[in-house]
């Protein structure tokens, strides 16, 4: 009996169902039985998705604490991830409304100053060579002890120079017929025919190619009337006269520049043509065309060739703001006739390089947005040539006079990218320090260019060959490459026309120009890289690229006249030869110590080239031969046991300079003393701010001496 119940008991135990604590979704709506497996039977059979399959819910109290634990660690990550998110979209953000891809950063390398003839100060950033003429200034004032009172940086007084006041005859003319004047003021109809003869053999083809030349001597000539006495007055046509007076006049000598400049400067010559041009624009202000984009451009050349740069950069910021105006940063239609098309695209692009030239120039933030919208680049076919209202022949099968256009673009495209990426890096810096302070930011700076070099050499190798400058070839020796650094006499081709040989001239100025400005910042007078460091090796480049401008202009204005009174050749050796002399304070033992020197030297006769038409580059030519004077003596001072050591600070090796502050140096016939060649480094700012910017408006007040107060 016992047994039996035994028995049953077992049999009742094992035909008990297991028990389901909840049944899955999809069984519950088709009521069956569901089982504990994950997923359930019935499930896994239909191939559905069963809800037995996510984690079991909490039964008990530790569980449930389990899951809140658990929950709060995710909510925990989810509003750590939103507010990366949100800093990273600031981040966009302020990168859209103020670009960090300017040159010139403030936050370290900027300077102000007030230039000669200026009441003001002014910022410029660590790009411009104004930067880098304060740093030079500096260790010369460290390591020769010769410190310069603030008058003697301005050695010639404002009221010296009135270079662009109101012309005398200006209340007796009247705006609606401007030849009136009869004073010399403005030119007659057989001076001005004269000089827009220059503009299309050399601004037009040589620098951009803004105008229709067809259609602008058609307009000039529909102003003529009353019998061909009187013209009516138009912005761009005298814009174009001051511009080709100033770049003319310029290439002669003094005593044939004629009584055109009423004993001014060349470089100022056309003036009361700008001056009339710029009262002209005034009434264009709210209603602009596309003559007053390219006024501005003309004016911004004009300004710049006059050495007005502050100026310039605020014409350039009209000309930015007008283009947008005009919607030239979208491409035309395909409605619109291919002519109108590609010269909105060469207008487009002009801004672009002129906002490019001044922002690196001074320092200062691009006013182009390069992350917005842009046409495509301009065409240099044959098409594109033949429709431009130009006539000049083409240069071979693919290349026209509209590709120095396309490559001089597509040059400021690179270095502008190269700005970029260098000035919007983040060296993480103390307050009031720069990259030249710490050898690491230093190292990190040419780390950021290094990638660019190789874009210059590949932009070097798809310049067409008919716009490169050959070299001479020396038997037993590699053959040498356009835009290289290594010396070589140049091929002048003598029976090409003057605009390509101008083209091909001037495209590889630019080119090394380029470069010295974008390498420039390697050159540290603070701290030297270590050895085999990439900033050192950038900082050689530099200077090889300086090298190569000086030779090219040297033997260009020796053997031809290509370049003769084009100011921003002057320029750009003047930018030059500062560098070299830079280079050679902090490398007095360098491998390229003697070659900077031999190019200095060059440089030299460069400017006494230029003076010829201009007398700033006289300025220029005292002030480079009085700073070679104080390089020498640092070197030979160097020479003698004070050198900078491996990779340390230069302060040390020039102890005791200062006992040598009496003694005198010649060079080319120039006697200075250490005394006066102080003076003329402080000069060195003003060959580019020689002119008072607030003198061109009229009736500007007396300024006294700033640098009394």
């Amino acid at each position: 009996m016992s047994a039996s119940l035994a028995k049953l008991s077992k049999t009742s135990q094992r035909q008990k169902r297991a028990q389901v604590a909840r049944a899955c979704g999809n069984c519950r709506m088709r009521r069956i039985r569901c089982d504990n497996q994950v997923p359930c039977s019935n499930c896994a059979l239909s191939q559905t998705l069963c809800s037995n399959s996510s984690a079991p819910p909490a039964l008990t109290l530790t569980q449930a604490n389990q899951e809140i634990a658990l929950l709060k660690q995710k909510v925990q990550q989810l509003e750590a991830k939103l507010q990366k998110r949100d800093t990273n979209v600031e981040k966009d953000l302020l990168t859209i409304t103020l670009p960090a891809s300017v040159p010139g950063n403030p936050l370290w390398g900027g300077i102000h100053f007030r230039p000669a003839r200026s009441p003001n100060r002014l910022w410029v950033g660590p790009s411009s060579l104004y930067s880098y003429i304060q740093r030079l200034s500096s260790f010369l004032s460290a390591h020769l002890d010769q410190e310069q009172p603030a008058h003697q940086l301005l050695p010639i007084s404002a009221s010296d120079n009135k270079l662009l006041d109101q012309p005398v005859a200006e209340s007796a003319t009247s705006l609606n017929s401007p030849s009136n004047s009869t004073t010399g003021l403005y030119l007659t109809p057989l001076q001005e025919d004269f000089f827009l003869n220059h503009f299309w053999q050399t601004y037009h083809v040589s620098l951009f190619p803004i105008l229709n030349e067809a259609h602008f001597k058609e307009h000039y000539a529909s102003l003529w009337m009353a019998e061909g006495k009187e013209r009516r007055p138009s912005a761009l046509v005298d814009i174009v006269v001051a511009m080709c007076m100033q770049y003319h006049i310029s290439t002669l000598p003094p005593d044939s520049q004629g009584t055109l400049l009423d004993g001014k400067d060349a470089l100022v010559a056309g003036r009361w043509h700008y001056w009339r041009g710029q009262k002209l624009l005034t009434y264009e202000l709210e209603s602009p065309s596309i003559a007053s984009l390219q006024c501005y451009l003309l004016c911004a050349v004009y300004l710049c060739g006059g050495s007005f740069h502050n100026m310039m950069d605020s014409t350039v910021s009209l000309a930015v703001r007008t283009a947008y105006t005009l919607g030239l940063h979208l491409d035309p239609p395909s409605s619109m006739p291919e002519a109108d098309r590609e010269l909105r695209r060469r207008l487009w692009w002009a801004v672009y390089l002129m906002d490019s030239k001044a922002g690196m120039k001074l320092g200062r933030p691009f006013m182009l947005n390069d992350g917005a919208s842009m046409p495509q680049l301009p065409s240099d076919t044959l098409k594109a040539a033949s429709t431009s209202g130009s006539t000049f022949v083409p240069i071979d099968g693919s290349t026209t006079w509209l590709s120095f256009n396309l490559y001089q673009t597509k040059l400021y495209i690179i270095v502008r990218a190269a700005y970029n990426a260098l000035f919007a890096t983040d060296f993480h810096l103390d307050e009031g320090q720069t990259i030249w302070d710490n050898p690491d930011a230093l190292r990190i700076s040419a780390e950021v260019l290094a990638p660019h070099t190789q874009f210059l050499t590949d932009w070097a190798d798809s310049v067409p060959q008919a716009l490169q400058l050959k070299r001479q070839q020396s038997p037993g020796l590699p053959s040498s490459q356009p835009f290289s650094t290594d010396g070589m006499r140049l091929v002048l081709e003598p029976f090409a026309p003057h605009w390509l040989q101008r083209q091909r001239v001037l495209l590889e100025l630019t080119y090394h120009h380029q470069c010295v400005n974008l390498y420039r910042p390697a050159i540290s007078f603070q701290c030297r890289p270590r050895p085999d460091d990439q900033a050192e090796t950038l900082a050689l480049r530099c200077v090889a690229h300086a090298v190569a401008l000086s030779k090219l202009l040297h033997q260009v204005l020796q053997e031809t006249s290509l370049l003769n009174g084009w100011h921003e050749a002057f320029y750009s050796q003047w930018n030059a030869a500062m560098t070299l002399i830079g280079f050679l304070m902090v490398y007095p033992q360098s491998s390229m110590t003697e070659t900077a020197r031999e190019a200095i030297v060059l440089a030299i006769a460069v400017f006494d080239i230029f003076s010829a038409g201009f007398p700033v580059a006289h300025n220029a030519s005292k002030i480079v031969q009085g700073l070679l004077n104080q390089a020498d003596l640092l070197a030979a001072k160097s020479s003698k046991g004070f050198s900078a050591g491996e990779g340390g600070d230069y302060s040390a090796a020039m102890l005791g300079v200062d006992e040598l502050g009496s003694q005198q140096l010649s060079l080319h016939g120039l006697d200075l003393s250490l005394n006066l060649d102080a003076g003329l480094l402080n000069q060195a700012l003003d060959v580019d701010f020689w002119n008072n910017v607030d003198l061109l408006w009229p009736q500007a007040p007396e300024l006294v001496n700033p640098g009394l107060y």
